[in-house]
Order: structure tokens, then C-alpha cells, then sequence
């Protein structure tokens, strides 16, 4: 396999996870519980977070990883996640003020990032993304498995869904503040 023809793999891995996550929040938005097309909306889900994993380990085995790389997943994440969440935020499965931190979190730190290469800093993946990351991935997974597994009645008063918005924002918080503190550190010598 050509060096291009690896490295274009990588990136189409990468993407795979934007127009997968439309497909999910459409089929989301149609799909009732207990019937397979709310199954589906699940497998499309952990499809879209293995994409996540597996992009950087196939570009560091096939040894295509690149700055364009490295810039772009972050990206795709954002795509990805936030389109799931407005799905899930339009069918009622998690509110919609999560959304909004989320898309605060995303922008900010694509912001964030920014700087950090003005200033000559590489931007670099942080522990607190990575925590996001899962806790997002993971929560969409819980939030859309409850809902599909599951009858609505009782849904939003259950105490499983609230813990898991909870845990999404302040993790997404605290990413946030964690890469704003790390963008106005000095830079090292």
C-alpha cells in the first residue's frame, strides 16, 4: 500500500464518524424504543467511537500520522459528538443546555488551540480531553442504550440519565478551564 494510499485511509476512518453520527441522529429522531431501528441508532453510536480509537492507532501502525492529522480528528470529534447530542437533545434523551456546553467546550478550545501555536506551543492532546472525550462517548452510548432498551415512560425522571448529563458537563467543564489554564502558562524554554 502507497504512503498516500495510507494515509488517505486514515483520514477517511477519521471522517467516517460525521456522516455516521447524521445517520444516527436521523434514525434517533424517527426510531421508537424497543423496535430495531433504536438498535441501530446504538450500533451506530459505538461504530462512530471505535473510529475515534482506531484512527490514531492505524495511523501510528501504518505510519501516516501528520499534522493535518492531529488537527483534523480533534475536529471530527466535535462534528461527530455535537451532531449526537443535538439527536439526542431533539428526541428529549438529555437536555438541551448540554448541547450548549459542549459546542462552548469545542469552540473554545479549537480557539485555545490557536493560540497555542501563535505562541509557538504545541497543541497537544490533553488527559482532560481525552476524559472528555470518553465521557461523552460513553454517556451518548448509556443515554441512547437507555432509551432503546428501555420504555420512555419515567425516562427523563430517572436518576441514570441525570448522572450521566452531570458527569458530561462537568467533565466538559472541566476540559475547558484545563486547556484555558494550559494556553496562558508561559511558554517553557
Amino acid at each position: 500500500m502507497s504512503e498516500k494510499a495510507r494515509y488517505l485511509l486514515v483520514q477517511y476512518v477519521t471522517v467516517a464518524r460525521v456522516p455516521l453520527a447524521m445517520v444516527a441522529a436521523v434514525v434517533l429522531y424517527v426510531a421508537r424504543p424497543l423496535e430495531w431501528p433504536s438498535y441501530v441508532v446504538v450500533a451506530l453510536l459505538a461504530v462512530c467511537e471505535l473510529t475515534d480509537i482506531f484512527d490514531g492507532l492505524l495511523a501510528r501502525r501504518l505510519g501516516s500520522s501528520s499534522r493535518f492529522g492531529a488537527l483534523f480528528d480533534p475536529y471530527c470529534d466535535s462534528m461527530s459528538r455535537l451532531i449526537i447530542f443535538f439527536g439526542l437533545a431533539a428526541r428529549g434523551l438529555c437536555p438541551h443546555w448540554l448541547f450548549l456546553v459542549m459546542a462552548l467546550r469545542d469552540v473554545s478550545v479549537a480557539y485555545i488551540r490557536i493560540m497555542y501555536i501563535l505562541s509557538g506551543k504545541q497543541p497537544g492532546a490533553r488527559l482532560s480531553g481525552k476524559a472528555k472525550a470518553w465521557a461523552q462517548g460513553l454517556g451518548a452510548l448509556v443515554l441512547a442504550g437507555l432509551w432503546a432498551f428501555a420504555e420512555t415512560r419515567g425516562f427523563g425522571s430517572h436518576w441514570a440519565p441525570t448522572t450521566v448529563v452531570i458527569l458530561i458537563a462537568l467533565v466538559t467543564l472541566w476540559s475547558l478551564l484545563d486547556y484555558f489554564d494550559a494556553a496562558r502558562q508561559p511558554k517553557e524554554a
